[in-house]
């Protein structure tokens, strides 16, 4: 049990460390809004993405100011900017299909402002699946009275490579964790960070 806490911890600070000053924050697939919550902790003004309406209920327990939205992640319009867009806790797999993952990229460089930075996490490509968890859990796909959990979508550093070019930006940072250990083909997790091309 100390471990996901710490992994948990891990990855919001290295969020939360993106946005030096306070700024704007837009969080695709929060989650369990551990990572909004650390954002609003330090100041920042944040608005956090959630369709799943088992976790937005705890998203609204955390601590700080946070703006909550039902809104797909895929298909978010706000006419908005922000300094930092981000897709935590592996959001990117709410993309099902590479249709899907370029919409959600486009989501992502659509509401990032000029200057601004991107960041995400993704389940690397030769990771081990995680194992088959006998009840249910928070990070569901919910769509009317049916839950259907969501797989853990991977993929390879070149591939997001690609994604991310088509819709304007660019990886400057690939991690194998949230303590910024260099990726390798041994990492089961990619953390990237980034801007507009």
């Amino acid at each position: 049990r100390v471990a996901p806490v710490l992994a948990i911890d891990g990855a919001s600070r290295f969020y939360a460390k993106l946005l030096a000053s306070p700024g704007r924050a837009l969080v695709l697939g929060a989650g369990d809004g551990v990572v909004a919550g650390a954002l609003a902790a330090r100041g920042h003004d944040v608005v956090a993405v959630e369709p799943s309406a088992s976790l937005r209920t705890v998203i609204a327990q955390q601590p700080g100011a946070l703006k909550v939205l039902s809104d797909d992640p895929r298909t978010l319009d706000l006419r908005e900017r922000f300094a930092l867009v981000i897709a935590p806790n592996q959001a990117l797999g709410l993309a099902q299909s590479p249709d899907e993952v370029h919409a959600f990229l486009s989501v992502m460089a659509r509401h990032l402002d000029v200057g601004g930075v991107f960041a995400l996490d993704v389940r690397a490509e030769g990771s081990e699946p995680e194992p088959r968890r006998v009840r249910p859990i928070p990070h569901l796909r919910e769509r009317g009275d049916a839950i259907h959990p969501l797989s853990a979508l991977r993929l390879p550093p070149a591939v997001l490579d690609d994604a991310l070019s088509a819709v304007g930006l660019e990886a400057r940072e690939r991690y194998g964790d949230f303590i910024e250990t260099p990726f390798s083909s041994a990492s089961r997790l990619q953390v990237v960070a980034g801007g507009a091309r």
